[in-house]
């Protein structure tokens, strides 16, 4: 039983770095937008990735968790910082 729980941890882990990996490509435009509009909330920052990146290779297909979660990872990261609900770019 103890090795299918590793299979399983391994799969989850695999799965988060792929999604991870995925959602890194989506870094720059956050930032980007983050520089011209200083905070916004998740939900437009959403729609934004939406409506902008929505052809060609890397086309925006997560949905609201998926960038609430990884938006997280980048405040842990300390590239970002949230209050009220918005998302800014961590001063430097």
């Amino acid at each position: 039983v103890a090795i299918h729980d590793e299979d399983a941890t391994e799969t989850a882990v695999s799965a988060d770095a792929q999604l991870e990996a995925e959602m890194k490509v989506y870094e720059d435009f956050v930032r980007g937008m983050l520089n011209n509009y200083e905070s916004l909330p998740l939900e437009r920052i959403h729609n934004m990735l939406k409506m902008f990146v929505s052809t060609g290779e890397h086309k925006y297909d997560k949905n609201i968790q998926q960038l609430g979660a990884f938006l997280d990872k980048l405040v842990r990261d300390e590239v970002l910082e949230m209050n009220g609900g918005s998302y800014f770019l961590k001063k430097r």
